[in-house]
């Protein structure tokens, strides 16, 4: 297949494609500052799908409406690569998801329709040249899942009944429904369904949990992934060590594949469906592991040893795909403040850098059905969401679609870089500088630190809505990525192992210093804020320091003695902090900001979601009252209905005003930001 032309004129239609209406704009010359509202009117973009002829882009858009309560609608687009022509193709009420190709002019997506509230997710057919879209299965029933390559079969998961389901279901009429914690009488299985007869049959057994299903290309076969431990979540002594299995369409005893010690996954069949490919980590049970990428040939039921091809590369790697060809397997390794794209040979050899590492975060690589060209997109501190081309080498490497690139400009974006400094022994520590709007060289501003969650989380040098809210309020933003944080090392992403709040903290307040030395950071007006882990970190430092004179803390740990009995993950904390609480308590005790709440001084704004089960509120609730019982200047912020995160849009517009108020009165102290 030839490749399609793809002129500058092309790329420039399609954002012209997507540019709201003028009466929209402002004044070119007078963007509007970003804010909460206005992040989440701004449409996203995602399941980019190119056509088998390489001509047509399909992709789902997805806006909120702010006048029918925020509801949150996708529906699928198509742009043409040649014409350079854009436009919806789907315009269902309850919106459509999950666009794949059929063929070169016929899409299949997943989508609710029809009069009946409780209309099933169906699997839709429809032409990109014209016409309505109709069913792909007459099975109103027919599931959601993976279909083989020949369309005839789909394997999908699904939930066992429980032993004693009809007096269950009885109970629960009755209200009769009380249940022993920590039992599980459920499992979730794989099953395949017959696109023609319409049947169903269960193809796995046992008392294990299933996912990941994968077809092999001549639909005999299909790799999945398997915690057979017999340990669950919440088990103090769980494993993490999952597998990859193979097992026939028809049923049978599962075959081994993977052999590693840690968790497996993503298996993904080579196009001959000789061999299988995955992910997985030769460490079990370790708080911040890293994936290798695995390979194992697979000869009529009988599967070869594993080879790891990514052998001492020291970070660690997701999403292999195979070439068209088989020669080589594609992935991604998060590095740092970025994320790489690699090959590597199948049969083993020297890897690759495929794309290049500049100002983007290049990620979501598609490649061709003939291999001859790769489909991505791109991120960086200032623009996101673009679409990008490249021929299979990652060469010439050509911006196709920029459909948020219009939104963006109708608001002020402010500056951001990179930086390094050195933290304890000497070790480099990265983040990231968010510059506020309108920023003056040799003038100090507010400061915000923001702490990720985790602790193995990180930031990256993507486009974050959020940052820009707050330099858009006049600060500017600091994001540490302290020794604990992925994408660096093993040594370095364990290195915080029964030091959380020692040297990680260290790490931080160093980076605050840095920028105070740059001359960007008033140290008289500095805030800190982070939920999850970055919560924690947050209730530490103001028994640590009283340089903050403003804190927000969401989602946050105060006690870790307590929180190992509270917690859904009880065996991460375990396996973090050297031992059981009564085994290694001094840790425990150590490291627990309620240990040391007389020497909170800055003012602190505590926010909980009251059904969050990872950090359940009863650790918010315990600093507030101890913390009031002192005396000190705090609020506690509760959130209904809301889980770990905060996601219901007026929850989110009213949290940004009250962090917004909190920093301004204690932060700023009412004055202007000059």
């Amino acid at each position: 297949m030839t490749r399609p032309l793809r002129p500058a004129t092309l790329a420039i239609a399609a954002l012209l494609a997507f540019a709201p209406g003028a009466d929209a704009f402002q004044d070119p010359a007078s963007p509007r500052a970003m804010t909460m509202e206005a992040s989440l009117s701004l449409p996203s973009f995602g399941s980019w799908e190119l056509s088998p002829d390489n001509r047509r882009i399909a992709f789902v858009r997805s806006q909120r409406d702010p006048e029918d309560e925020w509801d949150n609608t996708s529906h699928i687009w198509v742009h043409d690569l040649q014409t350079g022509e854009t436009r919806q193709l789907t315009n269902g009420d309850r919106g459509e998801s999950g666009p794949r190709w059929l063929s070169d002019t016929e899409l299949l997506f997943n989508a609710r329709r029809g009069d009946d509230d409780d209309a099933q997710n169906r699997i839709w057919r429809i032409s990109v040249t014209g016409g309505e879209a109709v069913p792909f299965l007459e099975d109103e029933e027919a599931p959601s899942g993976s279909f083989s390559d020949d369309w005839r079969y789909i394997a999908y998961t699904e939930e066992s009944d429980r032993p004693d389901q009809e007096e269950w279901d009885e109970r629960r009429e009755r209200r009769d429904d009380a249940y022993y914690a920590e039992q599980k009488l459920t499992w979730r299985h794989i099953w395949v369904y017959d696109v023609e007869s319409g049947e169903k049959r269960q193809v796995t057994e046992g008392e294990y949990d299933h996912g990941s299903a994968t077809w092999s290309p001549d639909a005999r076969w299909i790799a999945f992934t398997s915690n057979r431990t017999q340990t669950q979540m919440g088990d103090p002594d769980r494993s993490d060590n999952s597998d990859v299995l193979v097992i026939s369409a028809d049923g049978g005893e599962p075959i081994p594949v993977s052999n590693a010690p840690g968790p497996d996954g993503s298996p993904t069949w080579a196009p001959d469906g000789t061999r299988i490919a995955w992910t997985g980590s030769l460490n079990e049970n370790i708080s911040a592991g890293q994936n290798d990428l695995f390979v194992a040939t697979f000869d009529d039921g009988r599967a070869g040893d594993p080879v790891n091809l990514t052998d001492g590369f020291d970070y660690s790697v997701s999403g292999p795909r195979w070439t068209p060809d088989g020669r080589h397997i594609v992935f991604t390794a998060a590095e740092g403040l970025t994320s790489l794209t690699y090959r590597v040979p199948a049969g083993g050899g020297e890897m690759e850098l495929l794309l290049p590492d500049d100002e983007y975060i290049y990620g979501g690589v598609e490649i061709s059905d003939d291999g001859s060209l790769l489909l991505f997109t791109g991120t960086s501190l200032t623009s996101n969401g673009e679409v990008f081309m490249a021929d299979a080498d990652g060469s010439r490497i050509e911006r196709v679609l920029a459909p948020l690139g219009d939104y963006l400009a109708e608001y002020q974006i402010a500056d951001a870089e990179t930086l390094t400094w050195e933290g304890p022994d000497g070790w480099e520590i990265e983040g990231i500088l968010t510059y506020p709007v309108g920023y003056e060289p040799g003038q100090a501003y507010p400061l915000i630190l923001q702490v990720h969650g985790g602790p193995h989380g990180r930031f990256s040098k993507s486009f974050n809505a959020g940052t820009q809210i707050w330099a858009a309020r006049g600060y500017a933003v600091l994001r540490t990525n302290p020794r604990g944080s992925s994408g660096r090392t093993l040594e370095f992403s364990n290195a915080n192992f029964m030091d959380w709040g020692g040297k990680d903290f260290e790490d931080i307040m160093a980076g605050v210093d840095h920028v105070i030395e740059m001359g960007v950071a008033d140290p008289d007006r500095m805030a800190i804020m982070g939920g999850s882990y970055g919560g924690f970190m947050t209730f530490w430092a103001v028994t640590q320091t009283d340089r903050f004179k403003g804190a927000i803390g969401h989602a946050a740990i105060s006690d870790w003695y307590s929180f190992y009995g509270q917690t859904d993950i009880p065996y991460y904390l375990q396996n973090s902090f050297g031992g059981l609480p009564w085994e290694t308590k001094e840790i425990w005790e150590t490291y627990s900001p309620i240990e040391y709440a007389e020497n909170v001084s800055t003012p602190l704004l505590i926010t909980h979601g009251e059904e969050d089960r990872r950090v359940p509120i009863s650790q918010g609730e315990q600093y507030f009252r101890t913390l009031k019982k002192l005396g000190r200047e705090v609020e506690f912020l509760r959130f209904p209905r809301a889980g770990h995160g905060i996601s219901e849009p007026l929850h989110r517009i009213f949290l940004d005003r009250e962090q917004a108020e909190w920093f301004r009165i204690h932060v700023l102290e009412g004055r202007p930001i000059t």
